[in-house]
Order: C-alpha cells, then sequence, then structure tokens
C-alpha cells in the first residue's frame, strides 16, 4: 500500500469515526430517544456507504466525503449530557 492510499483509508477511518462519535444525551426521556435515532441513522448511513463503495467505485476518499456529508445533513438536535463536575447544570 502506498502512502496515498493508506492516507486515503485513514481519511475514511476518521470519517467513520467523527459519524458515530455523538454526545451523549441528556437524561430527559425525548434526549435519549433523539439519540439512539440518531446514532442509529448514521451507523446504518455508514454501513450502506462503505457497503456500496467496496462495490462500486473502491475509492475510500469518496466514501469519506459521503459520511461526512451525510453526517452534516443529521446533526445533533437534542441536548447533550452535562456533568455537574464540568460545569454543567443540575
Amino acid at each position: 500500500m502506498n502512502e496515498r492510499t493508506e492516507t486515503a483509508h485513514a481519511a475514511l477511518l476518521d470519517a467513520i469515526v467523527e459519524a458515530l462519535d455523538v454526545p451523549l444525551p441528556s437524561i430527559a426521556e425525548a434526549d435519549e430517544q433523539l439519540y439512539y435515532r440518531l446514532l442509529e441513522r448514521r451507523a446504518l448511513a455508514v454501513r450502506i456507504i462503505v457497503q456500496i463503495n467496496r462495490t462500486v467505485t473502491q475509492d475510500p476518499r469518496v466514501a469519506a466525503d459521503a459520511i461526512r456529508t451525510r453526517t452534516a445533513e443529521e446533526p445533533v438536535t437534542y441536548t447533550p449530557f452535562q456533568d455537574v463536575k464540568d460545569g454543567g447544570v443540575r
């Protein structure tokens, strides 16, 4: 594997981590439901994009760009958890 290919695969892995690294929700039930729905939608999108990429383009840069675009379309809309020790409000 050459350096360009390694960089492209690293970018794909970074995009996957960024897509699935969502903040924990507050303890409100509605926030927890939104959190799980968001995580589920993002995980499904990552799986589909990677699967299609493996069979069609086989270019990790294309998959990374697609994952980042899809992640931006699915922002965090719930209230994240804030620990009182970290300055959060009770």
